[in-house]
């Protein structure tokens, strides 16, 4: 049935995730992205801690350093180990918007030893990958494409060197799934994307026993960790959270043409009433977040 709220009342700015291409020793990484962040060449002494610095990201576990000669693609000023920020030897990047495509530079200082690079999202693993590194591969440039994350965590190993951070913002329109620990039956999903002046059209998949379904929004995105509810788990966060549309399978919203309405999204949860020996009964579904787009 068409929602019955109207898409003003979801205005928002959350982000979404889960990344679907990775970048793992490559040759090159982004090619002309919207931002590129090379860390110039003595901006800051030798040493200084690494925070905010850099417009539309932030650091941490990272000081500032300049290379006196081009090494193995590392060139001017990059990023090291800030030793003093001590366990875990975890180098995050987060950036202010979500991103579609990410790469950057990556050096294990000293012996070869085991990273793992991680891409989140609002708290959770979207995609991630482990591998055998040191200071010598040439092809060093490391990332995920066709992504919706907010921060790249990088385990370490004693030191690292990081440079050329390319990134695209998040602008073409999408679903992304959210099951938490994947108890919750898989029952909501999104047959069309949610494109700009178009109609975007959900689904709930019902059993023999159900009576209706809903879609719960919550203003405050996805919860991570997801809770227990209803013998199921709740994946939106509970601040503001409110039921907002009541139907039986189909929810079709139409989408406002306006540019403006890049980057907006909806997280939503499914939700079913079924009769289930005799009694009503909630059963919490998988949640989609929704992001505006082109």
């Amino acid at each position: 049935m068409r929602l019955l709220a109207t898409l003003v009342a979801f205005a928002t700015t959350l982000a979404p995730a889960s990344a679907q291409q990775q970048i793992i020793a490559q040759p090159w990484g982004l090619q002309l992205p919207a931002r590129l962040i090379d860390f110039g060449a003595g901006m800051f002494p030798d040493a200084t801690p690494v925070s905010s610095q850099f417009a539309g990201v932030t650091f941490s576990h990272a000081s500032y350093f300049t290379a006196p000669a081009p090494n193995n693609n590392v060139v001017g000023g990059y990023l090291r180990n800030d030793f003093t920020a001590g366990p875990p030897d975890t180098m995050t990047i987060r950036f202010l918007h979500s991103v579609a495509d990410v790469s950057f530079v990556y050096h294990q200082v000293g012996t070869q030893a085991p990273t793992t690079i991680r891409a989140k999202y609002q708290g959770f693993v979207v995609d991630y990958f482990t591998i055998m590194w040191n200071e010598t591969q040439p092809n060093n440039f490391f990332g995920f494409l066709e992504c919706h994350v907010d921060e790249v965590q990088i385990d370490f190993v004693g030191d690292f060197r990081i440079d050329s951070l390319a990134y695209n913002p998040v602008t073409g329109a999408s679903c992304t799934f959210f099951n938490g620990s994947g108890v919750n039956p898989v029952a909501f999903s999104c047959a069309t994307p949610p494109i700009l002046g178009g109609m975007w059209h959900g689904t709930v998949v019902n059993t023999p026993n159900t009576v209706l379904t809903a879609l719960v929004y919550s203003p405050a995105g996805m919860l991570a960790p997801a809770v227990p509810l209803f013998g199921g788990e709740l994946l939106v966060h509970p601040a503001q959270a409110f039921v907002a549309f009541v139907g039986t399978t189909d929810y079709m919203l139409a989408i406002p043409s306006s540019s403006s309405w890049v980057g907006t999204q909806l997280a939503l949860q499914g939700l079913r009433l079924d009769v289930v020996g005799g009694s009503p009964t909630f059963v919490p579904l998988n949640a989609m977040l929704l992001l505006l787009g082109l």
